[in-house]
């Protein structure tokens, strides 16, 4: 009797444990599955910053390629401004010098492509103030190749390309600088890129485009003047609209633009046709 009742003691923890072994052994499952899964995302987190490492790596040796294309110009530029007996501008002097002398830098010095794109923009706008647009719209163009989208940099541009007459070119500039704004852009910015590509689109006999371009520019700033006067020559000169320039040279004068006397004479041509 006794053995029997051992037996059954015995046979009742063999059950036991052999109901508990299933259960202990699938938390050790869980535990593994999420161990697992806290080393894939450490694994992954670990790629994602080598990537970016990698690739933080591959646009600075492209910015210093750019960097070199650009004195490689620049030098170019002093050369061709040496044949043609002009004057050096100071950085660019500055530059020749130190090519000259063969002042070696090591790997990783030099000037960061921010300092590189405020060296030319000073250099372009010295060759501007000197009158030489040829010159400044080679750098400035240059600059772009590092600041893409920098504004000033390309109002700069734009600016050297109306000075040296070159429309067509300053048109895309323009349009470019409007997009960069945005809608949402500084209003002394955007009504001026407007108000220039206005009368770049009019001096190329595009006017619905700058009729466009000037009313956008006063959506912009309903108070700038200098739209509604080129507003006024457009539909006076171009587009046949009277009633449209007498209300363009009206306001002109309300707003107390400094052509007002010659847009009151206009008005004045306008009522007697």
């Amino acid at each position: 009797m006794v053995n029997n009742k051992r037996r059954l003691t015995i046979s009742g923890t063999i059950i036991f444990l052999m109901l508990l072994f299933p259960l202990l052994h699938g938390c050790g499952n869980d535990d593994e599955g999420k161990l697992k899964e806290e080393l894939k995302k450490e694994t992954e987190k670990r790629e994602e910053i080598s990537q970016k490492y990698k690739d933080a790596l591959n646009q600075l040796s492209e910015e210093k390629k750019r960097t070199k294309q650009l004195e490689d110009l620049l030098l170019a530029l002093g050369e061709k401004l040496d044949l043609e007996g002009k004057s050096l501008p100071d950085e660019l002097a500055k530059l020749k010098e130190e090519k000259t002398k063969g002042a070696q830098k090591k790997p990783g010095e030099g000037s960061s492509p921010k300092q590189a794109v405020e060296k030319l923009i000073e250099l372009g706008d010295e060759f501007y103030s000197k009158g030489d647009y040829s010159a400044a719209i080679e750098v400035y163009t240059s600059a772009t190749q590092i600041a893409a989208d920098d504004v000033n940099l390309y109002q700069r541009l734009g600016r050297s390309f109306i000075k040296s007459e070159q429309y067509d070119k300053a048109i895309p500039v323009y349009e470019k600088i409007i997009k960069l704004l945005g809608k949402h852009g500084p209003k002394e910015e955007l009504r001026q890129a407007h108000n220039n590509l206005g009368w770049l689109y009019t001096q190329k006999g595009r006017y619905n485009e700058a009729e466009l371009a000037y009313i956008r520019a006063i959506k912009a700033d309903p108070e700038y003047a200098n739209a509604y006067y080129n507003l006024g020559l457009l539909y006076d000169l171009h587009l046949n609209d009277e009633l449209g320039a007498i209300e363009a040279f009206e306001r002109y004068i309300e707003l107390g633009g400094e052509k007002s006397d010659a847009a009151s004479k206009r008005l004045k041509e306008i009522r007697e046709r």
